[in-house]
Order: C-alpha cells, then sequence, then structure tokens
C-alpha cells in the first residue's frame, strides 16, 4: 500500500541475508566466529537472542558496519501485551517445568525456545514499565530453565548462551542476583568436565553474593570441586556452610525443586568422589525414597548415583539391581548428565565383571551407543 513503510529486518534476517550476499556458508562462518554450525543456524533462525557481544563479532566478521550491532540494540516489533498475557506465559512456564520432569529435552525445547523469543518481543514492546519489568523477570525464568534443557540435552554452548540471555533478562527486569547464580551454572559446567580448580574458582566467585540462596549454592559447588581435588577438610567446611545458609532460605527460587535437602545429596556425591563410597550410598538411600515419583529426571540421575556409589562400596550386584529398574526412565528422560554418570557404571561393570550384570551391562550399552 501507498505511504506503507516496510518493516526493517530483524537481526537474524539481516545475518542470514550478509552471510548469503558474502557466499559465506555456515561451515565457512565457523571459522570466522566462535560460534558452531549448529549455533549460528539457531541465529539465522530467530532461535538466539542477540546480545551486543554476538551483534559486535557477527558485525565484524560479516562487515555489517555497525548494521548488526543497531539491530540488535532496535526494540522489537510492536506486539500487543497485558498482565493477562503475563499470566498466561506463567502457567506455560509450570508446565514445561512439568515437562521437564518427565520428558526428553527435545521435546521440552522444542515448546521452550519459540515461547520464550515470543516473551521477550513481548518485554521489549510493552508500554507499561511495570509489565515489561514483569515480562523481562520470567523471560529470564524461561531462559534459565531452557539452559538447563539444553545442557540436559549435551549442548553446554547452547546452555551458557542461554543461562548469559537469562542474566540480561532479569537485569531489565530490575533483578540483578541471577548474575551471580550464572556463576554457580558456569561452575557447575567445570563440574561435569572434571575441572576442579574452575569450579572451586566459579563457586567462589558467586559466594561473594548477597543472596544466601545464591551463597548455598556456590557452597555446594565449591564443595564437590573439592571434592574432585581430593581436599576432604575444605569439602566438608564447604558443606557446613551450605547446610548453614539453605537453613536460612525457606524456598530458594534457583537450583532443583525436586530435592528436599539438595545440601544431603551434594554431600553423598562429593563423599563418592573423596571415595567415601558407603557413606554416599547410606545417604542417598535415605534421600532417594523423598523425591516426588514425578519428578523422574531427578529420581533417575541420583537413582544412578546411588547405584554407583553401592558398587564401589563393594555391593556390586545390589547396584546392577537398583540400575536395571532404571533403565526404562533413563530411555524416556534422555539426559545427557546422566549418560555421563551412565558411562562410569558401564566402565564399573566392564571391570568388576559381576556375574549377575551382564544382561544390565548389554542394555547399557545399547542406550549408550543408539
Amino acid at each position: 500500500m501507498e505511504g506503507v513503510q516496510p518493516l526493517s529486518p530483524t537481526f537474524a534476517q539481516e545475518v542470514r541475508r550478509l552471510r548469503n550476499e558474502r557466499g559465506l556458508s555456515l561451515n565457512q562462518m565457523t571459522t570466522r566466529v566462535p560460534y558452531s554450525k549448529g549455533h549460528l543456524s539457531k541465529i539465522e533462525n530467530g532461535h538466539v537472542a542477540p546480545n551486543p557481544e554476538m551483534a559486535r563479532v557477527l558485525d565484524d566478521a560479516l562487515g555489517a558496519g555497525g548494521r548488526l550491532i543497531a539491530l540488535a540494540d532496535a526494540p522489537a516489533r510492536p506486539i500487543p501485551s497485558d498482565h493477562t498475557t503475563l499470566l498466561a506465559f506463567d502457567s506455560m512456564f509450570d508446565g514445561h517445568r512439568t515437562l521437564g520432569h518427565r520428558l526428553s529435552p527435545e521435546v521440552v525445547l522444542a515448546g521452550l525456545r519459540p515461547q520464550l523469543d515470543a516473551l521477550s518481543d513481548l518485554a521489549r514492546s510493552a508500554d507499561d514499565l511495570s509489565l515489561g519489568r514483569a515480562l523481562w523477570l520470567l523471560a529470564a525464568k524461561f531462559a534459565e530453565y531452557a539452559g538447563w534443557m539444553e545442557q540436559e540435552r549435551g549442548d553446554d554452548a547452547s546452555a551458557a548462551e542461554l543461562t548469559r540471555r537469562a542474566v540480561l533478562y532479569a537485569a531489565k527486569g530490575g533483578d540483578r542476583e541471577l548474575e551471580a547464580w550464572a556463576l554457580v551454572r558456569q561452575a557447575e559446567f567445570a563440574l561435569y568436565k572434571g575441572d576442579a580448580h574452575a569450579t572451586v574458582r566459579l563457586s567462589r566467585l558467586a559466594g561473594k553474593s548477597r543472596s544466601p540462596a545464591v551463597q548455598a549454592g556456590a557452597a555446594q559447588r565449591e564443595a564437590q570441586g573439592y571434592a574432585l581435588a581430593g581436599d576432604e577438610l575444605r569439602c566438608e567446611e564447604a558443606l557446613d556452610r551450605a547446610a548453614e545458609l539453605s537453613r536460612t532460605v525457606s524456598e530458594s527460587p534457583y537450583g532443583s525443586t525436586s530435592l528436599v535437602d539438595q545440601v544431603a545429596i551434594t554431600r553423598a556425591w562429593a563423599f563418592h568422589d573423596l571415595g567415601r563410597h558407603a557413606e554416599a550410598a547410606e545417604i542417598l538411600d535415605v534421600q532417594l525414597p523423598l523425591i516426588a515419583p514425578t519428578a523422574l529426571r531427578a529420581r533417575t540421575r541420583f537413582g544412578l548415583r546411588r547405584a554407583l556409589a553401592h558398587a564401589e562400596a563393594g555391593e556390586v550386584d545390589h547396584a546392577c539391581d537398583l540400575a536395571a529398574g532404571l533403565l526404562d526412565d533413563i530411555r524416556q528422560v534422555q539426559s545427557a548428565t546422566v549418560h555421563i554418570d551412565l558411562t562410569a557404571f558401564s566402565k564399573l561393570l566392564s571391570r568388576l565383571r559381576p556375574a549377575a550384570g551382564r544382561e544390565v551391562a548389554g542394555e547399557i550399552r545399547e542406550i549408550l551407543f543408539s
């Protein structure tokens, strides 16, 4: 129509246009920017919101002359939003968390990511200040949870990017606390990579937060870092500190919502890493029945760790029975972090070669290599 101005491209559309204009494939782009082919694809499809650093990197790589930086800062196209929409998205978030307890990360992310993008667009276009802040805070919750689901899917790069988005969104909503919690999450990434030094360093940084909830989570990761390093005394001190801090927090907005006593679970796994397997098994025997049957992902993760602890404590047949009862659930939740422990259990069975474990070992190999 005459007089109607065409809509400017989105950041994602302009990245794709510039890349194609310069005759670059996604593979060729990976040599110019610190992103994987898969992550670049998500950027171009609008599944990853631009941040200032990403915009600068891509602007330089594509010679955009500042256009991508400007588009990253531009407000979203106006989308009507109101408090009813906020309540609807809040209800959706609860639904995603419920699904995340039982289903694969792929299934959960298929609905979670588009809703996160829509929610952040709504927050950008909100003309009511209080509503905009509430939308940004809810978007931060979506992003933080999506990051955890990406970690469960095995994509640490996407998990880290979503955690950064969560921090940015929370700050826009007036909450700076999530920035410290992001350090706890980074410490967790380091923990799963077996990097004790980075786990402790990041946990200590997070522990400087004024939030008791963040301090408690940081002390737990710090204890696990010391356990990886074999420092029993400092591990115990950090665990005791975590327990004391947790008593001051009525309900933490961070971390798992499935565990009755997060510190006890952390203590069990720290003891396992320290070689105190019987003590770890004893704690998990008590804690596992306290996890709700609907929290399938948590029951699977810590149930498998319980089996590992019993196996290392010399109760291999009992451990095999415990693991056998988890295999169908492991197939259902499809957790990358669970697969780390499943690999450790498989190696343990290969070393010990219990007669009762042959069938279980075969099923585990099938899961790991399917």
